[in-house]
């Protein structure tokens, strides 16, 4: 009897298993946690056979529950499914947070399914991926840490000291154990600015995101190798501004950002509705490739 119940494990593929939650939990679930699907019609030159590459369908949905004694945490969990013709995606996730005296710690696992390796196994293609967060919002400070496949990927905390007239000053060192790659970020924010450097032994970038008005920000970058970024984000409805590249779900905004002798990125967003236009250009020569996409989410 074991055996069997292996061998239907091992045949079922993350596939199953996000159906099997789509349709036992999203059926028992509020209408506020139905499935969302997004379709994404982009240009391109695709094959007939690879017609799903035209339309891109994601179908993502999230849940939430909370946890009694003895755990008394909070609980959220959802998958997400992304059909494709050449590269099918799909994964599963869940994430428990829980107060611990002054400490909350978030623990988050992924389930992520991959092309097949060499190898044979249950797991030859699946991908884990674990986050864990510890934070102290009365003193600022918070650490985290990334793993993928058991082995660390990636170290960081950050602490934050408030200054006068509620400006703020933030330091976020990184370390990745696998690359030994290490850098620093540092951030100063006030009421209608906000810089931020990022400083490695390879390269140091400095950002000033500047609010010209309750609707325009503009956010010029320079780094040190000589690249030069300038974005400008417009909101299109008098409501909390997009500051800094933190958005609203249901914001309406467009952003515009130029890299001179490497492309031109417009985004556009309207609630559901997200545009999105790349051009690759060479000073003032526009050249072939530009790449556009149109998405739109429906919540069932």
């Amino acid at each position: 009897m074991k055996r069997k119940c292996w061998s239907r494990v091992k045949c079922a593929s993350l596939w199953e298993v996000a159906m099997i939650m789509m349709m036992v939990y999203g059926t028992a679930s509020a209408a506020t946690n139905r499935p969302t699907l997004s379709i994404t019609v982009r240009d391109g030159h695709f094959d007939n056979e690879n017609y799903l590459n035209y339309f891109c369908p994601t179908l993502s949905s999230t849940y939430t529950k909370t946890l009694h004694k003895p755990l008394s945490a909070d609980l959220q969990y959802g998958f997400l499914l992304a059909p494709s013709s050449t590269k099918p995606s799909c994964s599963i996730w869940c994430k428990v947070t829980k107060q611990i005296h002054k400490w909350k710690i978030t623990t988050g696992a992924a389930l992520a399914s991959i092309p097949p390796q060499k190898q044979q196994g249950v797991f030859s293609n699946v991908k884990a991926d674990i986050d864990l967060r510890v934070e102290h919002d009365q003193r600022d400070v918070s650490a985290r840490l990334f793993a993928s496949d058991l082995s660390i990927s990636r170290l960081e905390c950050t602490k934050g000291f408030d200054l006068q007239n509620t400006n703020r000053f933030i330091v976020n060192p990184r370390y990745n154990p696998q690359t030994h790659h290490a850098d620093v970020i540092f951030g100063y924010v006030t009421t209608a600015t906000k810089v931020k450097v990022r400083a490695s032994a390879q390269c140091q970038e400095v950002s000033i995101a500047q609010q010209i008005n309750t609707r325009n920000v503009i956010i010029p970058t320079i780094a040190s190798n000589g690249d030069v970024t300038l974005r400008w984000e417009r909101q299109l409805i008098p409501q909390r501004p997009v500051f800094g590249g933190q958005k609203e779900e249901n914001a309406s905004y467009i952003a515009t950002t130029l890299k001179p002798s490497d492309s031109i990125h417009v985004e556009w967003k309207d609630g559901p509705w997200n545009a999105i236009v790349n051009i690759p250009i060479d000073g003032t020569d526009v050249h072939s490739g530009s790449n556009v996409s149109i998405r739109r989410e429906v919540t069932f």
